[in-house]
């Protein structure tokens, strides 16, 4: 869990600086940067970049979903998945879209909430419990 964590806040600092590196080098729109195609490869990197961005999200929401045991949505739905293209990565992996990553992190959010209610229970119970314990014995050994 820690590990899955540690590793998706290590990448997610590294494509915001790879994503910030990529603003401050933003041509000046002008003719000349659109007729040499300087605007609309800085365009596509953008793009590329935040599909990686969504790249990083999905693996680490799908193995969270995973190790908490709530459905994945699934490649064929409407919607929830698109495809890196050829160009950009050999594997064409997919990655979960706006509405995707929404329903799937409500979904591990819930589960989350649900495992830390039912945690808050047994701590409450176990407390109150050896309360009840320490005021027994306080009572017994002024008997």
């Amino acid at each position: 869990m820690f590990s899955n964590y540690a590793k998706y806040r290590i990448q997610l600092k590294n494509q915001r600086k790879r994503a910030n590196e990529l603003r401050r080098s933003c041509p000046d729109d002008n003719p000349h940067a659109r007729e040499d195609g300087t605007l609309q490869n800085y365009f596509n990197q953008v793009e590329i970049s935040e599909q990686w961005l969504s790249l990083i999200q999905t693996e680490y929401f799908t193995a969270e979903a995973r190790r908490l045991l709530v459905p994945v949505p699934e490649y064929g739905e409407e919607g929830m998945y698109l495809r890196v293209a050829w160009d950009d990565h050999p594997d064409e992996p997919y990655y979960l879209t706006a509405p995707g990553l929404k329903i799937l992190k409500s979904a591990v959010r819930e589960e989350k909430k649900h495992r830390r209610e039912i945690a808050a229970f047994w701590m409450t119970s176990l407390t109150g419990l050896i309360g009840a314990t320490i005021g027994l014995i306080t009572i017994i050994s002024k008997i």
